[in-house]
């Protein structure tokens, strides 16, 4: 496995986030990914890999350019000190900007298109620890912690080789991610997630939402119980896998998010660190190249553990 893996993700770290109108501390903090990156050099997990840089007219397929252009020079104008709150380009209170935000959002970006350029030449297992995360992130928005959708940039990149199946297992809908290919026929989206009737983002990923004009049948989700126990996600899973099986596609993306772990201090599933490995070992059955993309997860002492029990299954593959 290659991991590939920048520290100037460091330079996003908001002051505080607005939660029920209060400020409230950032819950996506830099030491999400550290610990991470610590794990996987503590058991030799795979070889780091500094991203290269690729550009900006990969991230312009699947967002806008002024929603880009507003990102990068908005972020360039801030003081260091600056908290900074769009009134536009974005959906919600939980992604603040600072001075560097897009300068670690691009590196994201291009930590995911490293992964999935590895994914062309014929790796099999690529680990992107992405940060900030992005799967939140729409053509035109920025949100929950999101400003450029990683996944969502490396599915495009790779559409261009074959088809490509998103597989969205994080605890919060990939609403961003829905949006960008609802209409598409060559890139699948599978989503399993808390009910949006109770749970962030609230408006999308309801099973009813399928797809529109050539995408129809191409979006699915899986809104479970906001406390789905171990038995439900499992069974869940593998109807999961069944999807894109049927899809048969060349290349699998996972939007990895870890708040779907017991402790975790926003969410409610009960996924516990052995889990994870059994959710690898599902995925594995695919036996496709598989580019992993960091998202949610906010148990910060066991995201490590968490990474490692994933790849642990996936490493069957």
């Amino acid at each position: 496995m290659k991991i590939i893996y920048s520290s100037k993700h460091k330079l996003h770290n908001p002051a505080y986030e607005v939660y029920d109108m209060q400020q409230a501390p950032y819950a996506e903090v830099p030491e999400r990914i550290e610990i991470i990156a610590k794990k996987f050099r503590q058991e030799n997990a795979g070889e780091f890999i500094a991203p290269k840089s690729f550009p900006i007219s990969h991230v312009e397929k699947v967002h806008h350019k002024n929603y880009i252009e507003f990102l990068k020079n908005k972020s360039k104008s801030l003081k260091p000190t600056d908290n900074f709150f769009a009134s536009y380009f974005t959906t919600d209170t939980y992604a603040p900007m600072t001075k560097d935000t897009f300068v670690a959002a691009k590196e994201s970006a291009d930590i995911a298109l490293t992964g999935a350029e590895l994914l062309e030449n014929g790796e099999k297992l690529i680990y992107a620890l992405c940060r900030p995360p992005g799967h939140h992130s729409g053509a035109y928005n920025m949100g929950g912690y999101c400003y450029i959708n990683n996944a969502a940039v490396a599915a495009e990149y790779l559409s261009a080789k074959g088809k490509v199946a998103i597989l969205d297992i994080d605890y919060h809908h990939g609403n961003g991610t829905q949006q960008m290919f609802y209409d598409r026929d060559d890139i699948l989206y599978v989503s399993l997630h808390a009910d949006p009737r109770e749970k962030y983002p609230y408006i999308t990923g309801f099973k009813e939402e399928t797809g529109i004009a050539d995408g129809v049948g191409f979006n699915i989700n899986y809104p479970l119980p906001v406390d789905a126990s171990e038995i439900l996600y499992k069974k869940t899973l593998q109807q999961a896998i069944k999807n894109i099986k049927k899809f048969n596609p060349n290349f699998l993306v996972i939007s990895a998010g870890f708040d779907t772990y017991i402790k975790d201090p926003i969410a409610a599933f009960k996924l516990t660190i052995p889990f994870y490995k059994e959710i690898g070992l599902q995925i594995a059955s695919l036996q496709l190249p598989t580019l992993v993309i960091q998202e949610g997860g906010y148990f910060v002492s066991d995201l490590g553990d968490i990474a490692w029990s994933l790849v642990k299954g996936l490493s069957f593959c």
